[in-house]
């Protein structure tokens, strides 16, 4: 289980924002819509190609009709992505999201299967929610396989673009070698089964590298939690030495796994993060919920609230409810002259979606952005906050 000492935002992912998007502005004609598409690759099959081109034709032709530019209306394909990749990798039933504007690619992402509903939006700024929470729950990441003989890191950054690196783990620096690496466990030196094949030292200094390059490898990418693979009392020899932001390891399997990829755990990783990054949630709405009475609370609730904190860059996590949108009606909501700037009730800066302004102003402000299934969590409001001064 996660060590609830760490501070549970550490277990969050943030959806970053490229320099494409950080400098795109909401403007009053056609060409300056932003076009969000979010679409299911189909189930693998002989056609699976042509259904994926099909989905993102009828997805272009939707938004034209819905006033987007013809060209970032086309653009939409250009970031649609391999479905191949996506049925064999661990998104089967997996949503590609893309964000087109004046023409270009804003972001293309890949969402775990179950992400938001497909629709396609065409509005003054990007639809980023649910990008954005599957960012929160996708965070940056480490898997260690561990086998008596061998050990392998593989390091998962948080934005998806980027392929997952390996790190092959050999024996300590000056470590002798065993002249009968073929002996029964039970004729090794050291404390049997940890480590490694454990010649004269023993086992305990190659778990000391081993955790060394693992908490290499998570400051490398921001990374706070560490997902282990096979036998169970290396990795747990290994957690011992690991600093308490990273450890204790979590297990997801004690069977045998290749130490070339990753990828046959995909699932099992999934659902870890998805068990950890839940937990971390809970963690955050309940900080909000004991922080949101008195005079300088380190969290507040409702729109008004929320966006007085947005516009003062306070916002550390956003948490919104799936029905914020009812809340719309009979209201304006506004960017102002900053992305960070969200206006409620005023006649300056652009009218924007209430949800779609709140998530682009949070983004701007690298803010957490988490959508809850209801409002329980928030006190029955449409939407929270966890302030940075807490």
């Amino acid at each position: 289980m996660p060590d609830t000492k760490v501070f549970p935002l550490q277990r969050l992912g943030r959806l970053e924002l490229d320099q494409g998007l950080r400098a795109f502005k909401p403007g009053p004609a056609a060409s300056d819509l932003a076009v969000t598409a979010m679409v299911e690759v189909p189930q693998a099959g002989a056609q699976l190609q042509n259904a994926w081109d099909v989905a993102w034709s009828d997805a272009a032709r939707e938004a034209t009709e819905r006033g987007a530019d013809q060209r970032s209306a086309q653009a939409l394909a250009v970031g649609a992505g391999d479905p191949l990749a996506a049925a064999t990798w661990m998104f089967a039933g997996a949503v590609r999201v893309v964000v087109a504007a004046q023409g270009e690619v804003m972001l293309a992402r890949w969402l775990p299967a179950g992400t938001g509903s497909i629709s396609v939006r065409v509005g003054p700024l990007p639809h980023l929610l649910e990008a954005a929470t599957a960012a929160a729950r996708r965070p940056a990441h480490i898997v260690v396989s561990a086998e008596r003989h061998a050990a392998a890191i593989f390091v998962h950054a948080a934005d998806n673009h980027h392929p997952v690196r390996r790190i092959a783990v050999g024996a300590p620096p000056g470590e002798p070698r065993d002249p009968h690496p073929d002996r029964p466990p039970a004729h090794h030196h050291g404390r049997r089964h940890e480590g490694d094949s454990e010649p004269e030292s023993g086992g305990e200094r190659n778990d000391e590298y081993i955790a060394a390059r693992v908490s290499e490898a998570a400051a490398s990418v921001g990374a706070h939690i560490v997902l282990g693979a096979g036998d169970e009392h290396i990795l747990a020899a290994v957690s011992g030495h690991l600093p308490g932001a990273l450890g204790p390891i979590t297990t997801i399997t004690s069977e045998p796994v290749t130490a070339d990829s990753d990828d046959q755990l995909s699932a099992r990783i999934g659902a870890a993060l998805d068990g950890i990054t839940g937990e971390a949630i809970t963690a955050v709405t309940d900080l909000v919920a004991s922080s949101a009475d008195g005079p300088a609370s380190a969290a507040v609730r409702g729109i008004e609230a929320v966006a007085q904190q947005l516009a003062e860059q306070q916002v550390a996590v956003l948490l919104v409810a799936a029905d914020i949108s009812r809340d719309s009606a009979g209201a304006s909501y506004r960017i102002g002259l900053r992305p960070t700037e969200f206006l409620v009730g005023e006649s300056d800066g652009t009218e924007v979606p209430l949800e779609d302004g709140l998530v682009w102003a949070a983004l701007h402000q690298d803010a957490i952005v988490v959508q809850l299934p209801d409002r329980a969590p928030l006190g029955g409001q449409p939407t929270a906050a966890l302030l940075r001064r807490g």
